[in-house]
């Protein structure tokens, strides 16, 4: 999820995962530096907007603020097929990849929190993940201590190249095989842990950035209207897919867990609950 400064001083407005960012009010008009063309193109075929990633120093993608993805990923979302793609205006919506539930119809994904992080961290991760498992998906998570379907663990992230500081990133999207994101990097950083204080603001960030491991992109990635922005994340035609059922007009102070900046509710609207019963 992200947050944004104002003059007035730091306004949290809903986000990415929930983006896990904090960004400047004049952050949004300076556009990521060292994309080739090439690469922008990569980007844009599978379903985002080149003026909103930057690569890394470990040579990965950082898209949208919060989503860490290979090269390898990128092309392999690139690929997907074009009849499967609506692309939306405002609406809840999801990559072309999601988590299988097999045969069977259902599936655990287990989910691992790493060491190092403060005892309320592991309090907000049993509450977002009873409030996914409350919606009686087809899909259920499971808290192991070894292991883990997706592993949540701490790094210091900084910031990104327009001054943002990223509260949280997530490894990409499910796999064409049907697997959840390996995981997600809470920061450690002093402005991040200034935001992460409470069980709840770790609730809110970790049930973000699960459901991009599970397939969800930012509800306002159209306007990124929570951000203070009017700014499309990317409508290439590939990546994204309306959830049928969902509003077609969402606004700055629009409840949704994942929208591109924060509020600070650790809530899913009614909305989000028609989305995750759709999808899964």
């Amino acid at each position: 999820m992200k947050t944004l400064l104002t003059t007035a001083g730091l306004a949290l407005l809903m986000a990415g995962a929930i983006t896990s960012c904090k960004k400047s009010a004049t952050s949004q008009d300076q556009p990521p530096q060292g994309l080739t063309q090439e690469e922008k193109t990569l980007i844009a075929a599978a379903g985002f907007n080149g003026n909103w990633a930057e690569r890394t120093a470990d040579e990965n993608y950082l898209i949208e603020g919060d989503i860490l993805l290979s090269r390898g990923q990128l092309t392999e979302l690139s690929g997907a097929p074009e009849h499967e793609i609506i692309v939306a205006n405002e609406e809840h919506y999801r990559t072309t990849k999601i988590v299988s539930t097999f045969t069977s119809g259902q599936r655990t994904i287990t989910i691992r929190l790493g060491s190092g992080f403060p005892s309320y961290y592991s309090t907000g991760l049993d509450q977002a993940l009873a409030r996914y498992n409350n919606l009686n998906l087809k899909i259920r998570f499971q808290r192991v201590s070894t292991g883990g379907d997706i592993i949540i663990s701490g790094q210091n992230l900084g910031t990104t190249s327009t001054g943002g500081c990223i509260l949280g990133q997530a490894s990409g999207f499910p796999s064409g095989s049907g697997n959840p994101s390996s995981g997600f990097t809470l920061s450690t950083s002093s402005c991040a842990t200034s935001y992460l204080n409470t069980a709840n603001k770790a609730d809110e960030v970790m049930a973000h950035e699960i459901g991009h491991c599970i397939g969800f992109r930012h509800t306002d990635y159209m306007n990124r209207s929570s951000c203070g922005q009017n700014a499309n994340e990317g409508s290439a035609g590939v990546g994204a897919v309306h959830i049928p059922g969902t509003p077609t007009t969402v606004t700055g102070n629009y409840n949704s867990w994942m929208m591109a900046c924060t509020n600070g509710s650790p809530t899913f609207s009614t909305a989000d609950g028609t989305a995750l019963q759709y999808v899964y």
